[in-house]
């Protein structure tokens, strides 16, 4: 006689999951998994604004540093 589908055994598993215990599981593991990229997208976001504060600062250095060089060379003709 066969078992039931919620209490078949898993090959090389050695236990036996009941069918209802693999889907909770499941989707506690979505849960976690959509809690995570929740977080990763939040932390990203907050990252992304420095990295163009960032960017826009070392721009700016750049035009400073070239406008020196500018008229630093001017000043020697």
């Amino acid at each position: 006689m066969a078992a039931p589908a919620a209490f078949r055994r898993r090959r090389g598993a050695g236990h036996a999951v009941s069918e209802r215990d693999s889907k909770r599981i499941i989707r506690q593991w979505d849960r976690e998994i959509e809690d995570e990229v929740r977080r990763e997208r939040l932390r990203g976001s907050g990252e992304q604004s420095w990295r163009i504060v960032v960017w826009g600062v070392l721009w700016l250095l750049w035009l400073t540093l070239l406008a020196a060089l500018i008229v630093h060379v001017k000043a020697f003709r």
